[in-house]
């Protein structure tokens, strides 16, 4: 992790809706390079948030704004992004997700996620949706 530049942003509320989606990917972008991925695997992590973020809208929120929490930290193992919202519950039951090769409709966004995150975990607490996405931090030269 580079000591020279501080950290970016790591927590944020805010009114989600598609002219912001921007700003939070570039915060996504930001927190992998700080954290020493390459732009390659910073691409498969924002493509990870910025899939999450949209399914928010789209799915928790029925494609209007709503409010969402993100917290993004980082572990001695991991760069972990929590988003929270107070949308309708994801259903697992309808949340299918495609294996990679797989053609048809819908159920991309948990492959294009699992794409750039090796952790992913749902939980509903109370009124509120928690999604967390790890991923395992590169190895930098001269660690093992």
């Amino acid at each position: 992790m580079p000591e020279a530049s501080p950290a970016p942003e790591s927590l944020i509320d805010i009114e989600l809706a598609p002219p912001r989606l921007h700003g939070l990917r570039d915060l996504a972008e930001r927190w992998a390079l700080y954290s020493g991925f390459n732009h390659l695997d910073a691409g498969k992590i924002l493509s990870g948030v910025d899939e999450a973020l949209a399914n928010i809208h789209l799915h928790s929120y029925g494609s209007r704004p709503g409010p969402v929490h993100l917290e993004i930290r980082l572990s001695k193992e991991e760069l972990i992004f929590e988003i929270s919202d107070h949308g309708k519950t994801f259903d697992l039951e309808h949340g299918a997700s495609r294996k990679a090769g797989e053609v048809g409709m819908g159920g991309w966004g948990t492959l294009m996620m699992q794409n750039g995150f090796q952790r992913i975990e749902r939980r509903r607490v109370g009124n509120k949706n928690i999604l967390l996405l790890a991923c395992h931090l590169p190895i930098q030269k001269g660690e093992r």
